[in-house]
């Protein structure tokens, strides 16, 4: 993954070049500037031959050469990359030291100590270029080079056939936990649909797509209904003109005809075989879509219900089938698991079943599978063969990360979960890798890994027109569809929220961050020290004996996630991190910010959230380059004036409560805040928020009467406004909404405080993207319905002590998209009419401390997709209702929930 490491590095070097504080100094230095002219003349010698070399690494096949020398060689090209990073970095810091100093830049150029630190850069740059042109000629002497495709596919194909399809699984293995799928493969199979169809099996590396397919595949049942059937596994790296090849062996066998190597020629051959024909193709372990286009007008749609069959771990490529055609395979539950493992590790027990002393130990084996049948089969199989004895087992499964990796006999688990990596092009690598900095089983949140990838220069810049924030989010997606991560909480509009890596997958990543010194992850008693240049740490456990040493000024990540560590630790391990560019210290015992904190002068992402500290030094000022401040949850309640010095700032996240945090001075500055939450209104803060025309995400509090005017004008000129929040000071303050214009772009929307006159202003038309909308305390005096019914999108309603009326009335068409209806504490409600036709989607109804709310509502029977109904602190009468009378109006919801 070298060419990872060369793109963030040729994307740093153009940011150092072209940025402001260079051409500052250099204008400021006159004739004394010089030296940076040869640094940067340097840099630029460099960025050139790492341009080049970063495309020949992408071309070179490591199967196709000596892959040790390959390897060894790439090793040499890693580490002088790291080094020409750290001349980067350390250029950067001193500029903006210089930058941040009060004395004159021509006083500070001159101090001994930073001269002799420029001097030393510049003949660091002419050593690496040095030692480049050295390694050039290098591969040349040792014969690494690009190979033609026609050198390497046979070798390439070879290979990957012996992963596809000497599978430890058997068709036996593919009906646990697949019966569902197996049967849903069969039926698109059968089915009567006379037209040519492709059908797509999905699912991450060793979920047991080729098996599936293997399984019906070999079904003679199936098979004798068609005239002719190809099986085809394919590589990453595949050849379109092998693969025709190789279909045209398999259906003309060793005929004269196959004899071309156009691949036009091919593909007519192909065709004017299968014209007249009922064909089964199956097209094993696709990992793009390029090639399709050749195969769709080879497989000719001939009307006599041909089918073929794709296996894929890509989203895009299972897309080739429409979505009934698309058989999805996730991951087992425990009892399948159970199944499988019990069924592979004591065959050669007369009942395959585990003995009692071995339970908790399978148990833990099976976590650590998390439903993987590839994983479950081979660490089955290896166990077979082992003795049944207690201290084997917990031998083996304190060993199992090691096992995984070095074992011979499931070596070949972690191959094909390593395809998936290796197939990763270079600007998704590092972005991965650094997924599995993070804890065993944790539940990563998009919003913050996608902040700390922009923090670390890994996402690419796609032009003025779309953010890094966008281009992370595609990341996100694509890293999704690749089956390499998987989604386990989704917000209210089914977005992915946080996701997962499997462990097994994260092991694999772990070993290659380590190997490549990308990453160390600090879990006592596994890791106490830096070890050789790790760029990146995440302390799991065991910080107390954990030692930054002298390495960690070559640190650009430090994440802390253990709880336990004191506060003099931390500050003794960030006075080491100088180059450092991300700093979490979220959940930590720290109550004040490290004086060397300030000094970070390349830091681009500090958080300090879910800590006890309550004071935020002047000195952040020098923090030029920061892009987020993530405090939310701590104890600041007013932020220095020089906050609003870090024009650099996107993301700015303090408290998370009804109190917020007050920022002083003038915020027009911070134009490329895009995230501000939540703030503590004033009257300078509502009047200057229209300057900030970035913002996506807005929080704010404490808004008093006087300020609506200033606040609506200022939130209308925020065109890309997604998220807005506004609450009042207390119950004596109103918000007056009669100024605030619809905001196109508004996804969510969230109003605490009492509404001037108990009136909700008729401006709901204007909110087309509306999908969420929460009222608290809002004192309706009339049903609101009627107006919120024209957000043709919401998809989320809270009303909580937000309508004095006793009724609700919904009419048939209202709210057809909505999913989720919460109503709390509407002291005076008594019943809710519900006309067939509305709310057609609700799926969850949430009945909170209602006390006049007495009575089943007859419409309760109309909601057909109401799915839980949940009811909390309510009446005894609405309680006994459901169980009584009103249960005829509820038998259809799935889960109803008293408490």
């Amino acid at each position: 993954m070298a060419e990872a490491l060369i793109l963030v590095l040729l994307t740093k070097i153009a940011s150092i070049l072209g940025s402001s504080a260079l051409k500052a100094t250099s204008t400021q230095l006159g004739k004394e500037a010089s030296i940076l002219f040869d640094v940067e003349n340097s840099m630029k010698e460099i960025e050139s031959e790492f341009d080049v070399m970063q495309a020949f690494i992408s071309q070179v096949d490591p199967n196709s050469t000596n892959n040790q020398i390959f390897e060894s060689w790439l090793k040499h090209i890693r580490k002088i990359a790291f080094e020409v990073e750290d001349i980067i970095d350390e250029y950067a810091f001193l500029l903006r030291k210089m930058d941040s100093s009060e004395s004159s830049l021509g006083k500070v150029f001159h101090v001994s100590k930073n001269l002799k630190t420029w001097y030393t850069i510049s003949s660091h740059l002419r050593q690496v270029k040095a030692r480049l042109q050295s390694l050039t000629m290098m591969k040349e002497r040792y014969g690494i080079k690009i190979v033609s495709d026609d050198e390497n596919s046979s070798s390439k194909n070879i290979s990957h056939r012996y992963l596809s399809d000497s599978s430890y699984l058997t068709d036996d293995d593919a009906t646990v936990g697949h019966k569902v799928q197996a049967q849903r493969l069969t039926e698109c199979i059968d089915d009567e649909c006379i037209d040519r169809t492709v059908i797509s099996i999905l699912g991450m590396g060793g979920s047991g797509k080729t098996t599936l397919a293997s399984s019906i595949y070999r079904k003679q049942d199936i098979i004798k209904n068609f005239q002719c059937h190809v099986w085809i596994s394919v590589s990453p790296n595949y050849q379109v003109e092998d693969l025709l090849r190789r279909i045209i062996k398999q259906l003309l066998g060793s005929s004269d005809e196959n004899n071309t190597s156009n691949p036009r020629d091919m593909v007519n051959q192909i065709q004017s075989y299968l014209t007249n024909k009922r064909y089964l193709i199956v097209l094993d372990d696709i990992w793009d879509r390029d090639s399709w286009m050749l195969f769709d007008h080879a497989f000719t749609k001939n009307k006599l219900r041909s089918r073929v069959v794709i296996t894929t771990r890509t989203e895009g490529v299972a897309s080739l089938a429409q979505e009934n055609n698309i058989v999805r395979l996730g991951i087992l539950t425990l009892d399948e698991s159970r199944e499988l493992f019990y069924k592979k590790a004591f065959s050669n027990l007369s009942e395959a079943t585990c003995p009692k002393s071995l339970i908790p130990w399978a148990n833990k084996i099976l976590e650590k599978c998390q439903g993987l049948p590839l994983a479950i089969v081979a660490i089955g199989s290896l166990l077979s063969c082992r003795d049944m004895e207690e201290q084997e087992w917990r031998s083996f499964y304190n060993q199992l990360n090691w096992q995984l990796t070095h074992n011979p006999e499931l070596s070949w688990v972690s191959s094909v979960l390593n395809l998936s990596l290796n197939d990763l092009p270079a600007h998704l690598k590092n972005c991965f890798l650094y997924c599995g900095l993070f804890p065993e089983d944790f539940r990563i949140r998009r919003k913050w890994i996608m902040r700390l990838w922009i923090a670390e220069g890994f996402v690419e810049d796609r032009g003025a027109e779309t953010t890094p924030e966008e281009v992370a989010e595609d990341y996100i997606k694509e890293l999704t569809q690749r089956s390499l991560i998987q989604v386990v909480e989704r917000n209210e509009f089914g977005r992915p929220k946080r996701f997962q890596v499997h462990d097994l997958v994260r092991e694999i990543t772990i070993s290659i961050s380590r190997k490549e010194k990308f990453a160390l992850i600090c879990n006592h008693p596994d890791v106490t020290n830096l070890g050789d240049a790790a760029r990146r740490v995440a302390v799991h456990s065991g910080g107390q004996v954990f030692e930054p040493g002298s390495t960690s000024q070559q640190l650009r990540s430090f994440l802390l996630f253990d709880k336990h560590v004191s506060a003099p630790w931390i500050r003794t391990a960030s006075s080491s991190f100088r180059l450092l560019r991300v700093l979490c210290l979220r959940y930590s015992l720290l109550e004040v910010v490290p004086e060397a904190v300030a000094g970070l002068f390349n830091l681009y992402y500090l958080d300090m959230s879910r800590t006890k500290v309550k004071k935020i030094p002047g000195s952040v000022a020098k923090l030029k380059n920061l892009q987020t401040l993530h405090l939310r949850f701590a104890r600041v309640r007013s932020l220095p004036r020089e906050v609003t010095t870090l024009t650099s700032l996107r993301h700015l996240s303090v408290s998370n409560d009804l109190f917020g945090t007050s920022i002083p001075g003038n915020i027009c500055g911070l134009k490329c805040l895009q995230t501000l939450r939540e703030v503590k209104a004033s009257k300078d803060v509502v009047r200057n928020l229209g300057y900030l025309t970035q913002l996506r995400s807005l929080g704010i509090t404490g808004v008093l009467t006087n300020y609506n005017e200033d606040l609506w004008t200022s939130i209308r000129k925020m065109t890309t406004l997604s998220k807005l929040a506004v609450a009042t000071r207390d119950d004596n303050e109103v918000l007056n909404l009669e100024k605030l214009k619809p905001l196109r772009n508004l996804e969510k929307f969230y109003l605490t405080g009492k509404l001037a006159d108990g009136a909700f202003a008729p401006i709901c038309c204007g909110f087309q993207k509306l999908k969420l909308l929460s009222m608290r305390w809002s004192g309706i005096a009339q049903d609101p319905l009627s107006i919120l019914s024209q957000m043709p999108n919401l998809v989320y309603l809270n009303l909580y002590c937000a309508y004095n009326g006793e009724i609700l009335s919904f009419c048939s068409g209202w709210f057809p998209r909505l999913t989720h209806l919460y109503l709390g504490k509407l002291d005076h409600l008594k019943s809710m009419e519900i006309e067939d036709g509305a709310m057609k989607k609700l799926a969850y109804l949430e009945l909170r401390e209602l006390w006049n709310f007495r009575v089943i509502p007859e419409g309760f029977s109309y909601l057909s997709s109401l799915q839980h109904l949940y009811a909390r602190n309510m009446p005894g009468d609405f309680v006994e209702g459901l169980q009584g009378n009103g249960q005829i109006f509820v038998q259809h919801v799935a889960n109803i929930e008293c408490v």
